[in-house]
């Protein structure tokens, strides 16, 4: 047996005072509460350097929040402060190389010019 199953189009327009939530639309009104100069990378950036600096404002609306800014401050003012890195000039070891004696046996001979080449950069 078939049925025949009628389907009526729905009318997707609303009213624009309606309160259909629309996401796009909701993007598009937050866009204009945030300032263009607002980005969320110079406010992370401004936070970690305030708390390396120990002048973060611990102080928020959430009280949970604020205890918990308050335990990263002490967490991170109780950390052991890293040496500054200073740059050093590099140096290139110098060596000189070892005399082959004649009284030596083959066997150190062979060593000698081994380590020699070695020293001197010429890698075998």
């Amino acid at each position: 047996m078939i049925t025949k199953i009628e389907t009526s189009a729905l009318s997707t327009s609303t009213a624009p005072n309606s309160l259909v939530m629309n996401p796009t639309s909701m993007l598009v009104e937050m866009k204009n509460f945030i300032p263009s100069s607002f980005t969320f990378e110079t406010e992370i950036q401004k936070i970690k350097q305030e708390l390396l600096t120990s002048n973060l404002d611990c102080s928020a609306k959430d009280e949970t929040n604020g205890e918990e800014l308050y335990e990263m401050q002490d967490i991170i003012d109780h950390l052991p402060k890293l040496p500054e890195v200073q740059q050093q000039k590099l140096t290139i070891p110098e060596f000189d190389e070892i005399e082959v004696k004649v009284s030596d046996s083959a066997e150190i001979k062979k060593f000698i010019r081994k380590v020699n080449s070695e020293f001197l950069g010429f890698h075998l």
